[in-house]
């Protein structure tokens, strides 16, 4: 008896600690959002200044100048700022990215639900990592290996130079 209500404590603390850090997990996202959210509505603001600066230099017959530069550029920043928000959001969640549209897909998934394209899961992408690596490593050892090799020919020739004068 026990052991029942061992496995029973046990079952309940580690579904305790899933949904705490769900919730941590959320809580994290939905703060990345709301930073999101105020760049997106600063962009708005710009985009309604830039339309009445574009506007007014075309009721004037005037070439647009300067002025819609800086506007411009702030909302390319906040454009730059909302798609690092977005992967930090995808970090948070372990999603992938989908290797045919580049969108973030959840870890879940078999298929991308934005072009249906198969998605590697974590092994698989693991997997992949760990040749990737290998094939690198290997590739530096040989050429580490080619650079001391023509040392060690550079300096022979060297010393059968010196031992000849």
């Amino acid at each position: 008896m026990g052991t029942f209500f061992e496995d029973l404590s046990k079952k309940i603390s580690e579904t305790a600690e899933t949904v705490t850090n769900k919730a941590g997990e959320a809580v994290e996202v939905q703060k990345i959002r709301n930073q999101i959210r105020v760049l997106e509505r600063g962009n708005e603001s710009a985009y309604i200044a830039l339309g009445e600066i574009i506007y007014r230099h075309y009721k004037e017959g005037e070439v647009v100048d300067s002025e819609a530069i800086g506007i411009c550029e702030a909302m390319q920043n906040r454009e730059e700022s909302i798609e690092k928000y977005e992967q930090q959001i995808s970090k948070v969640k372990g999603d992938v990215k989908c290797s045919h549209c580049g969108k973030s897909v959840a870890k879940e998934v078999s298929f991308c639900p934005y072009c249906g394209e198969k998605v590697p899961d974590a092994a698989d992408t693991a997997e992949k990592k760990v040749f990737d690596a290998a094939d690198t490593a290997e590739k530096k050892a040989s050429d580490a290996a080619d650079a001391v090799s023509e040392k060690v020919s550079e300096t022979g020739e060297k010393i059968k130079e010196n031992l000849k004068d």
